[in-house]
């Protein structure tokens, strides 16, 4: 069987053109070409039906475990397998340099660098003595043992880089074992949300958790405390949004985040912490960054969110004028001890480069120069020894390389110009 476009002709693997939602069509045209419901093939690959949906939808690809599930069952001969991994494969050329005049630069390309990342975290994997993969370290550089947060961010960059190399599925069921009373924590122990909603992700995108059971575990991972933090706030409703957007969760989550920001000089953007008795505090590039970044995942399922749109609007404005660099930064949590007995403190470090990357190439008309000048930042931190983004202090955290992907992958979408966006759709040039 042949993969099929919109108008009913033969797709070749080859065609520039081939997206997710020629992947979604194509795998909604099998199912019913098998007279199979979407309960009736979730069950049978063993899926959720969400994901299902999802995919049919072309919101999301399949991984290529699932996609070779897919295929096999439909006996697709290959062809569905090929067309995501076409549709996955970035043919869009990497910006590191975007001209003023939109100019792109295709000196290295996307497939590459991703491919290069691919093959050194699986370097990275740690196995135990059979061979069997347990997950990630957190500083990829340090002997230690695996961490829940550290394997949920190797999985959902393997997701993000297109070719597994590895059976992502095992590593998702083991994160199981590691699940306390509130989600998943931290070496200090208590609730720790932005630990539980990567997770979640991780779990919830290779289709070992279903949406309800994530919308669960999110919920009793929040506490008083998280409101204060915009952090806290942005990684669970990324997840939520993920889940279901309409979820009440989310709705929840939405209007605390919008809560959480102060006036500053006419403009209401996020700080580090929005809590009583500040003394004069800053806005923040990478928590306003973030936010904008999960608000706009808002927005494409919910475009009756008007004031989502406004806030999201105004601080990109404020990220577009901009003109110092976009350092990364460090973030110091008091989190309450599970025992009750004060507080732990918990340092948390974000690419503030990747953030900007990402709000930048959500924004309804692409700011070029401003953009150059952050993924400029963004490739400074690219260690090309060791095929991923390195810390300041020399460490290679795992979520630094999660960050760049995410952020480069967004900004070659979005820069994509003619010939590589579909016919009838206009450049990105402002």
């Amino acid at each position: 069987m042949k993969p099929t476009s919109a108008s009913g002709e033969p797709v070749s693997p080859d065609a520039e053109t081939v997206t997710a939602s020629d992947v979604g069509r194509e795998l909604r045209r099998l199912r019913k070409a098998a007279g199979e419901t979407q309960a009736e093939t979730a069950r049978i690959v063993g899926v959720t039906r969400a994901n299902l949906t999802q995919w049919e939808t072309g919101k999301y690809l399949p991984s290529a475990h699932n996609a070779r599930r897919l295929d096999d069952h439909f006996r697709a001969a290959n062809a569905l397998v090929t067309l995501a991994e076409t549709a996955r494969s970035p043919h869009e050329h990497l910006p590191s340099v975007l001209g003023d005049a939109g100019v792109v630069d295709t000196s290295r390309s996307l497939l590459q660098v991703f491919h290069t990342v691919g093959a050194k975290l699986a370097g990275h994997l740690i196995r135990d003595a059979d061979g069997k993969p347990l997950g990630w370290r957190h500083n990829l550089q340090k002997d230690t043992g695996p961490k829940a947060l550290s394997t949920a961010y190797g999985i959902n960059t393997m997701l993000l880089v297109g070719d597994p190399y590895i059976d992502l599925h095992t590593l998702a069921e083991d994160l199981y074992r590691l699940q306390s009373d509130h989600g998943w924590r931290g070496r200090a122990g208590g609730k720790r949300p932005e630990t539980t909603a990567s997770v979640v992700d991780a779990l919830f995108r290779t289709s070992t958790m279903s949406a309800d059971e994530g919308l669960d575990l999110l919920e009793g991972s929040l506490d008083p405390y998280s409101r204060t933090r915009p952090y806290l706030l942005s990684a669970v409703l990324h997840t939520a949004v993920r889940l279901r957007p309409d979820a009440p969760l989310t709705d929840r989550l939405i209007d605390a985040l919008l809560a959480a920001r102060l006036d500053f000089g006419g403009a209401r953007l996020w700080p580090e912490k929005n809590e009583a008795g500040l003394v004069a505090p800053e806005a923040s590039v990478v928590h306003t960054a973030r936010s904008v970044v999960v608000l706009r995942d808002v927005l494409c399922g919910r475009e009756d969110r008007n004031d989502v749109r406004e806030a999201a609007d105004e601080a990109t404005q404020w990220l577009i004028d901009r003109s110092h660099a976009d350092d990364g930064v460090a973030e110091d949590l008091e989190r309450p001890r599970p025992d009750g007995e004060g507080t732990t403190r918990i340092i948390i470090r974000h690419f503030t480069a990747a953030w900007v990357v990402q709000a930048l190439a959500t924004a309804p008309f692409l700011p070029l120069p401003r953009l150059n000048r952050a993924l400029g930042t963004l490739w400074e931190r690219y260690d090309a020894d060791q095929g991923l983004w390195a810390w300041g202090s020399g460490d290679l955290p795992i979520w630094q390389t999660l960050d760049a992907v995410t952020a480069l992958r967004a900004a070659a979408l979005a820069a994509a110009g003619p010939p590589l966006s579909p016919p009838g759709i206009p450049g990105t040039t402002p």
